[in-house]
């Protein structure tokens, strides 16, 4: 028995009409593009034009906005973290996930530099919180001229070494409260300096609680 005719074979010329091997070829299109083919939605498919059935040309032209980190739907989110290869986005509000992986390739051409490692701890660390990071090299010991604990330390040599300071205003007198936030954050802010510093270097992390203006 001859199948009945789907959508797509009223957009071919008049001659490919009576294949039948084309129209079990199309049907197979026009189940992924228009579901379940039924006798009765095939019938009904035949009776009505392409555009009637799925306005296939405006999703088409919209399927930019699923590669838009601020416009695709939340459950595509993990999708494109994989698109642009990052690793995680655990511990991050929606808002803050669609404007990490909105500047996230762009950030990829310094990757592996202090630009890179202050913009993306700038996501990841906890809100008013001052994130610094200290870099230079030390002179050295200098008679006259060094000053120790500023330009000068006196312990062995640390090459490819730096450290990322996180300035809280939290009162000490709150050590609870402090217990939390490095319970909540120090993992997730670890994370991100592996994945961002370059292989060959070592860090120190520091976490500096300043007197909040409420203990005073």
């Amino acid at each position: 028995m001859p199948t009945a005719p789907g959508p797509l074979l009223s957009h071919l010329p008049a001659i490919y009409h009576s294949s039948e091997a084309l129209r079990e070829l199309l049907s197979v299109f026009e189940a992924i593009l228009f579901g379940p083919d039924g006798s009765d939605l095939r019938q009904e498919h035949g009776r009505r034009t392409l555009s009637e059935v799925l306005p296939l040309a405006e999703r088409i032209a919209t399927i930019a906005s699923l590669f838009d980190a601020y416009e695709t739907p939340r459950e595509l989110l993990p999708w494109l973290t994989q698109w642009v290869a990052l690793s995680h986005l655990s511990g991050l509000t929606e808002e803050r996930q669609r404007q990490l992986l909105a500047e996230i390739v762009p950030l990829y051409a310094v990757r592996g530099t202090q630009k890179y490692l202050e913009k993306l701890l700038s996501f990841f660390k906890p809100d008013t919180t001052v994130v610094v990071i200290e870099d230079e090299e030390l002179h050295g010991f200098v008679v006259g001229t060094s000053k120790l604990g500023l330009d000068t330390r006196l312990e062995r040599e640390r090459p490819f070494w730096f450290r990322v300071r996180i300035q809280t205003a939290v009162s000490r007198s709150h050590p609870d409260e402090l217990s939390e936030l490095r319970a909540q954050w120090e993992d997730r802010v670890r994370q991100v300096i592996d994945l961002a510093k370059p292989a060959h270097t070592l860090y120190e992390l520091d976490w500096l609680f300043a007197e909040s203006e409420e203990s005073h």
